[in-house]
């Protein structure tokens, strides 16, 4: 039983990644934010994510609902914290709070040609409050 919620839920993101995430989330309004520009220091105004990071995702993050995923683009363009990543220099933290608390981790590679959505997942309040 456990197994086939997994699967409908893995389906059901698949969907939606093939439906509305696509393969690229556009950063038009996202770079043109100073703060997260200067942080990424990019050169590139897409953010890339692969199936393989958003199965990873879902099986790391079973917190975040399918629903969930319809807000990335909302929490990179519109975050309400921003700051640079303690363990990586090429990545960037996004926080949004929206009825609940979520985290967008976006990576540059070393030669700053493209952008990744590495991470998605909730914090609780706590969490939050210390970022």
């Amino acid at each position: 039983n456990m197994i086939n919620n997994y699967i409908i839920k893995y389906n059901k993101i698949k969907e939606l990644y093939l439906k509305r995430i696509s393969n690229e989330i556009s950063l038009e309004q996202f770079i043109e934010l100073k703060e997260q520009e200067n942080l990424l220091k990019s050169n590139t105004k897409t953010i890339k994510f692969s199936v393989d990071s958003l199965v990873k995702n879902i099986i790391k993050h079973p917190e975040i609902e399918f629903n969930d995923y319809y807000k990335i683009n909302d929490i990179i363009t519109k975050p309400d914290k921003i700051r640079l990543s303690k363990s990586n220099n090429n990545s960037i933290l996004l926080m949004k709070k929206e009825n609940k608390y979520y985290q967008a981790v976006i990576k540059t590679t070393i030669d700053k040609k493209e952008n990744y959505l590495t991470s998605f997942r909730m914090l609780s309040e706590e969490e939050f409050n210390k970022q």
